[in-house]
Order: structure tokens, then sequence, then C-alpha cells
């Protein structure tokens, strides 16, 4: 661990959520599109349509931090669309997914290691999908992005399970460096 542990957290943090979408991906992958867009009754419809929110989320997301200065890392989003509805469906099969979620997870962990302590901690103002303006803790908007990536791949999980797939243990404990003094 480095002497900035909220820096160090977040990092974690990008790399479960890397580990986690690639597990889902690999479990997802034998499915077909259509069983995939199937209506489950989720809140986004479907196993696609939530892991199409979740790219549209982590778009506006980042696009929100990319012009501070510490953004110039998040240049490849200037060639990815800029959604203004979660609920879009930019990505209509996981073929078309799979690279944009790839290189999202990328562009997290590139991002958290060029953020500094100072940034972490000062204000970020932006406006969200609905129109309200709000200025908040950058860093803790970071934890917020990496929350809701966790709990919408927990809905997923239950559509997973529903379909006797089982993605396995989904702890955030197994990344968790052993403590060494």
């Amino acid at each position: 661990m480095t002497d900035l542990p909220y820096k160090d957290h977040l990092r974690l943090m990008a790399a479960y959520n890397q580990v986690m979408n690639q597990r889902l991906i690999a479990i997802l992958s034998p499915l077909s599109d259509t069983e995939l867009l199937a209506p489950r009754g989720a809140f986004f419809g479907s196993v696609l349509g939530t892991l199409n929110h979740l790219i549209v989320a982590d778009l506006m997301w980042l696009n929100r931090f990319r012009p501070q200065t510490y953004g110039q890392v998040l240049a490849p989003l200037d060639d990815m669309p800029k959604p203004k509805v979660l609920t879009d469906l930019l990505y209509p099969t996981l073929a078309e997914l799979v690279p944009v979620r790839e290189t999202l997870d990328d562009l997290y962990i590139r991002f958290i290691d060029r953020i500094g302590a100072a940034d972490l901690a000062a204000p970020l103002h932006y406006q969200s999908a609905t129109g309200g303006t709000f200025t908040k803790t950058a860093g803790l908007l970071l934890s917020h992005v990496f929350n809701h990536q966790t709990h919408h791949r927990g809905q997923i999980t239950t559509l997973l399970s529903q379909m006797d797939l089982d993605i396995g243990v989904t702890d955030l404990a197994p990344l968790i460096p052993d403590f060494s003094a």
C-alpha cells in the first residue's frame, strides 16, 4: 500500500470492477444475443440492457471528469458515444459491447493511476442526466461509480441465477491484498 490509502481503495475498486466484468462476459459469451436481450423483469429489461446501462453511466461519469486537468488520460472518450439517456441501448450485441467494456475498464485503471490526492479531494461540478447541477467531491463520486457497477452486476447475477448460471464468488475480499506489517 502507498501513503494514499484512498487512492489505493479506488485502485482496488477499479481492479475489482475489471475482474468482475471479465467474469461476467466469460459466463455470458456462450449465450445468444436473443437470450441476452430477452425481457427478464429487470429494471433495464434484459441482461444486455443492464450491461448497456453500465456503459452509458460510465460514459456519462467519465465525460464529467474529462475536462479536468487530470482528465487528459480520458482522451479515448472523445471517439465514443455521448449518451443522454440512462436507458440507451448503444450496443445491441455482446460482440459490440465487449470491446467497449474492456476499453472503459482499462480507462478507469489508467485514470485512477493518474489522478492525484488533491484532485480526489477537489470539487467536481457536473450536470446529471435529468438536468440537475451538482458539486461534489471527485473521489467520492468515483466511489459512487464503482458502487453503481457492483449494484447492477448484482442484478445481472440474479438474472443469471434465474437462468441456472452461476458466476461464482463475487466478493471483493479475494482481491484485497494480504496485510503485511
